[in-house]
């Protein structure tokens, strides 16, 4: 065998060698796939609301460093985190019933057979139902009507209790959608109730609207209005309730009233002693207010005071005032003025923008930054400058600084504006600043 031969051969082997090392490096550094999780149990289920806070733990995995946690629901999957540590906590926001809590450990990418326990979501939430009333005064008969029931488990399994609070015995209330009892045919008030009670032993009592056997009376009242003048679109009208009561039938805080304002609109009163309107349209308008109890008696609507309403078609009175020292930056720096809406719904702001001419060069005033932006032409100043919008004071003069104003050629436009829009003459004045 030449020399030649014998090389070629060495080299070859050592090549096999080192693929073979490589190999077997590989083998060794490949990740081992992690058995499954064992020791996994929920610690606690606390229920709030519509949701459920949950935590488990389980037993480390050995070398493993990461663990993929899924709750699932009926098919859909609740949550899906990964985490270091050998425990979880989170929030399922669920119904009742039971969900599946799974664990794998993961070595690296490789991940172990997924471990599962159930999670008990208890049912802690009442059902809910609505019912309606009807009565006979001659003969005392009273019925009620289940108009609606729910819960989150099946409904048939959801008893019902009715006390018709007469001193008689709660009955119970296997089926059917309505319930009935006789009561006295004399004057008297009774408010009936529905206990329902779902599977889980969650319960909850509504109460029925009121049976008022032979109360045949309306129920009446009082009502006035202020201002007694009032700008369209402005003024919040408040109507006040001076005195209501239903004799022997219905508490005052159970008669309902409707609000009639004169001018196409009605308001359901349903709470409080006062209800408010504005009117958009000029005209004198009386408010009335309807009364009906829980016996259904309503008798005509019941006038209020009247209201004259007006409308502000004028625009305010602008004015400037003027530093006596003409040409200086310090006089200048606060701009001022009068606005004055009399009569009308009285000045809301006053809006001003100001450029600056500094040789050459126009400058932009931005109140919002309080800084002078630089531009070519006065237009394109005052289309970059902001608006600083002040307010009238008790004397219905006005005010707004500038900052950072310097010798150049000031001009400003101002406008006022009033509480229904209507807005004064643009006013513009410019100023030559010499010195400070």
């Amino acid at each position: 065998m030449s020399t030649r031969t014998l090389r070629t051969l060495a080299t070859t082997v050592a090549a096999t060698l080192a693929v073979g090392l490589v190999g077997a490096t590989a083998a060794e550094a490949k990740p081992v796939r992690p058995g499954t999780v064992t020791g996994l149990a929920v610690d606690s289920v606390t229920p709030s609301g519509t949701s459920y806070a949950v935590a488990a733990h389980w037993t480390p995995v050995a070398n493993a460093t990461k663990y993929r946690v899924a709750v699932t629901k009926g098919g859909a999957t609740l949550v899906s985190v990964t985490v270091t540590t050998p425990s979880w906590s989170g929030t399922l926001v669920t119904g009742a019933g039971s969900a599946t809590l799974g664990v794998r450990a993961v070595i690296t990418r490789k991940p172990g057979p997924e471990a599962t326990v159930a999670i008990p979501l208890p049912d802690i939430t009442a059902p809910t139902g609505s019912f309606s009333s009807s009565w006979v005064n001659a003969t005392g008969v009273a019925t009620i009507t289940q108009d609606s029931l729910a819960d989150d488990s099946p409904v048939g399994q959801v008893t019902r209790t009715v006390d018709w609070n007469d001193g008689s015995l709660p009955e119970t209330w296997p089926s059917g959608l309505t319930k009935t009892h006789t009561y006295p045919t004399t004057p008297a008030r009774y408010v009936p109730t529905v206990t329902l009670t779902d599977a889980a032993g969650n319960h909850v009592t509504v109460d029925v609207p009121a049976v008022v056997i032979a109360d045949v009376t309306a129920p009446t009242g009082s009502f006035t209005v202020s201002p007694a003048t009032a700008w369209a679109t402005f003024t919040s009208v408040t109507l006040t309730q001076t005195a209501l009561s239903d004799g022997t039938g219905s508490p005052a805080d159970m008669v309902t009233r409707l609000v009639t304002w004169g001018d196409g609109t009605t308001t359901d009163w349903t709470s409080g002693t006062t209800v408010s309107h504005v009117y958009v349209v000029a005209g004198s308008y009386t408010p009335t207010v309807t009364l009906t109890d829980e016996a259904h008696n309503s008798a005509a609507p019941i006038d209020s005071s009247a209201v004259l309403v007006t409308v502000d078609a004028a625009a305010p009175v602008l004015k400037l005032r003027y530093p006596r020292a003409k040409h200086s930056v310090k006089a200048w720096t606060t701009l001022r003025g009068k606005a004055t809406d009399n009569p009308g719904t009285g000045v809301k702001q006053v809006a001003l923008r100001a450029v600056e001419k500094r040789g050459t060069r126009w400058f932009a005033y931005k109140p919002a930054t309080k800084t002078w932006v630089k531009t070519r032409t006065k237009a394109k100043a005052f289309a970059k400058s902001g608006t600083l919008v002040v307010q009238t004071n008790a004397t219905n003069a006005w005010s707004g600084k500038l900052t950072g104003l310097r010798k150049g050629t000031l001009i400003y436009r101002t406008k006022a504006t009033d509480n229904v829009g209507n807005a004064s003459a643009v006013l513009t004045h410019k100023a030559t600043l010499t010195r400070r």
